[in-house]
C-alpha cells in the first residue's frame, strides 16, 4: 500500500513539473531539441522485450556472463543468457572475462562461449556462426571507445543482422533522485551515459538503421510496468534499440 501511495506521489511531482519547467524549451533552448528516433515513448520490461526477439533466432550475446554475478544469476536462474538459450534457436556467449566464463561453463554446463575482446578482430570460433540477432546489452556503458565496438560489429558481421542495445538511461529515476540530493547514481565502472538521440547517433553512423527504440525497466521476466512509469517511460532504468545493419561498413 505504502508503495502505492509513493508512487501517486510521484506521478502527481512529474506533472507538476513538467509544467513548471516547460520554459526551460523555449526560445534559445529550443534549437537544442532534438527530433526523436520514435514516434510515441514506450516503456517495457527489458528482459521479456530482448527474449521476445531472440526466440526462435541464432544468437550472439555479448558479455553474457554479467560479471562479477555470474554464480549467483545461474543458482537463482536470473541470468539473462540462460533465459535466451531457453527460446533461441543457437545461442552463443562471448565476454572477456576468463574467470567468469570458467565459471559459466562449471555451473550451467554449456561450452557454447568464447573469451573475445570485441574491441579486436573477433575470431573464427565466433564468426564460423551464422547469427540473425546479436545482444550489447549493458556493455557500450563499460567501454572507453564504444565506437570502435559497433564499427567492428559493423564490419564483421552479414547485413540484415539485428543489433539489440541497451544502455542505462541518462534520465532514469535514480538519476534524477540522485541529483536532486546533490550526488549521483552510476556504475563506477561506466564510462558514459546516453541519451536517444546520441545512442542512435553512435550506431546509425556504422550504416544501422534503428527499427526501434524505447525504455525498459530492469525488472525480473513477467514484472508488468505500472501507470505512473507507462505516463513517464523517458525516466525508466534503460534505453533499448534494435537496429538493423543495412550492409557491411567499410569507412576505408
Amino acid at each position: 500500500m505504502i508503495g502505492k501511495i509513493r508512487w501517486v506521489f510521484i506521478g502527481i511531482t512529474f506533472a507538476i513539473l513538467k509544467r513548471l519547467l516547460k520554459f526551460r524549451l523555449i526560445d534559445d533552448s529550443a534549437k537544442w531539441l532534438q527530433p526523436l528516433p520514435f514516434l510515441l515513448p514506450q516503456i517495457v520490461n527489458r528482459e521479456d522485450f530482448i527474449v521476445s526477439i531472440c526466440k526462435n533466432k541464432s544468437v550472439l550475446h555479448i558479455g553474457f556472463t554479467d560479471y562479477p554475478f555470474t554464480k549467483e544469476k545461474i543458482e537463482n536462474n536470473q541470468l539473462l543468457h540462460t533465459k535466451i538459450k531457453a527460446v533461441a534457436n543457437f545461442a552463443f556467449g562471448i565476454d572477456n572475462d576468463e574467470a567468469s566464463i570458467e565459471e559459466y561453463k562449471e555451473y550451467s554446463g554449456d561450452n557454447l562461449v568464447h573469451n573475445e575482446d570485441i574491441l579486436q578482430v573477433y575470431s573464427n570460433k565466433t564468426t564460423d556462426n551464422n547469427f540473425d540477432v546479436i545482444v550489447f546489452g549493458e556493455v557500450a556503458e563499460h567501454l572507453q571507445n564504444p565506437a570502435k565496438a559497433i564499427e567492428l560489429i559493423a564490419k564483421t558481421f552479414k547485413p540484415n543482422t539485428k543489433l539489440i542495445v541497451t544502455v542505462p538511461n541518462y534520465t532514469s529515476l535514480d538519476s534524477i533522485a540522485a541529483s536532486l540530493n546533490k550526488t549521483e547514481s552510476v556504475h563506477q565502472h561506466h564510462y558514459w551515459y546516453f541519451s536517444p538521440f546520441t545512442l542512435n547517433k553512435l550506431v546509425t553512423d556504422f550504416n544501422f538503421t534503428c527499427e526501434q527504440m524505447c525504455f525498459g525497466m530492469y525488472y525480473s521476466a513477467g514484472v508488468s510496468i505500472n501507470t505512473v512509469l507507462k505516463n513517464n517511460a523517458f525516466n525508466g532504468d534503460c534505453l533499448i534499440a534494435v537496429f538493423n545493419l543495412n550492409s557491411t561498413f567499410n569507412n576505408e
